[in-house]
C-alpha cells in the first residue's frame, strides 16, 4: 500500500471530545493507493465499488473465514471477511433494490478512553435511486451495536451524506431459498426462447415442475431455467415457503 504512512501514528494525542469528531476514514481505490480524509471526504466516493483496504483477516480469537461473492449483476467480486458478511452479500445482490455494494471499504479510526479505536463497517451500499447506505450486521442476539460505536457511526454518515441501517442476515427459511437460488444466478448461455416459454406457462400461479411440463422444455433444463428467472424476479414465488421443485411460481 501506498499514500499512506505508519498509520498507527495518525490519532496519537489527546481523546476526542465528541463522538465523531476527529474520526479519520481510510479507503483505497481499485488499483489505486490508499487514500486518508475526514468524513465529510467521504461525500460522493463510490464506495460501493471499491474493495477492502487490505484484505480482511478473521477476528482476533476467533474462528473466520474469507469469502469471495461474484456478482451476479456486475463485473465485480466483493471480498467478505466472514460467513455473515457472506451471506448478506448474497441477500444484497438478491434484492433489486441495490444497484453496487461492497464489503468494508473504508476503515474508521478516532480515539476515545484514552485509546486508538479502529472499526470497518461491513457494507456500503448504493440503492436504485442513488441514495448511500452503511449497512452494518447485529450483533449475534442482541438488537443493536454498542451504542458509542453507532454514535460515531452516525456523525461520520451525516458529513458523507450517508444513511445508517443495522441488518441481519438471510437466516432460516429465507436463507436456504437464497443460498439455493444464488447456484443458478448466473446465465448459461441464450435463453429468451425458453424463457418466454416459462413466462407464458406461469402466466398463472403453478408448481415449478409442472409449468416446466406446460411450457414443453425438458424437465431438468427447464427447471434450472425457471430457479435462474426466480433469481432474476422474472418468476415471483412465496419467500415463506420451501422452494421445492413443487413450489408456487408466477410471472412477474
Amino acid at each position: 500500500m501506498s499514500a499512506v504512512e505508519s498509520p498507527g501514528e495518525l490519532l496519537k494525542g489527546e481523546a476526542v471530545p465528541g463522538a465523531g469528531q476527529g474520526v479519520l476514514a481510510l479507503y483505497r481505490e481499485p488499483y489505486g493507493p490508499v487514500h486518508l480524509c475526514s468524513a465529510d471526504g467521504l461525500r460522493g466516493v463510490a464506495l460501493e465499488e471499491f474493495g477492502p483496504v487490505s484484505e480482511p483477516v478473521p477476528y482476533r480469537g476467533r474462528k473466520g473465514i474469507i469469502t469471495y461473492w461474484p456478482v451476479a449483476t456486475r463485473e465485480q467480486t466483493v471480498v467478505c471477511g466472514s460467513l455473515r458478511q457472506w451471506r448478506l452479500a448474497m441477500e444484497l445482490d438478491f434484492e433489486p433494490a441495490w444497484a453496487a455494494f461492497s464489503a468494508s471499504p473504508v476503515e474508521l479510526r478516532w480515539r476515545a478512553g484514552g485509546r486508538e479505536r479502529r472499526w470497518r463497517p461491513d457494507f456500503l451500499a448504493r440503492t436504485a435511486d442513488g441514495e448511500r447506505e452503511v449497512l452494518v450486521l447485529k450483533p449475534s442476539g442482541k438488537e443493536s451495536l454498542p451504542v458509542a460505536r453507532i454514535e460515531v457511526l452516525e456523525e461520520v454518515a451525516r458529513a458523507a451524506g450517508w444513511r445508517v441501517r443495522q441488518v441481519r442476515e438471510p437466516s432460516g427459511l429465507r436463507g436456504r431459498n437464497l443460498g439455493w437460488l444464488a447456484g443458478y444466478r448466473f446465465p448459461t448461455g441464450d435463453e429468451e426462447d425458453q424463457g418466454r416459454a416459462l413466462l407464458e406457462a406461469f402466466r398463472a400461479p403453478a408448481g415449478l415442475r409442472a409449468g416446466v411440463v406446460a411450457s414443453g422444455l425438458d424437465e431438468l433444463a427447464g427447471l434450472d431455467l425457471a430457479y435462474r428467472m426466480l433469481w432474476q424476479r422474472r418468476l415471483l414465488f412465496d419467500v415463506a415457503q420451501p422452494l421445492l421443485p413443487d413450489a408456487v411460481a408466477w410471472a412477474a
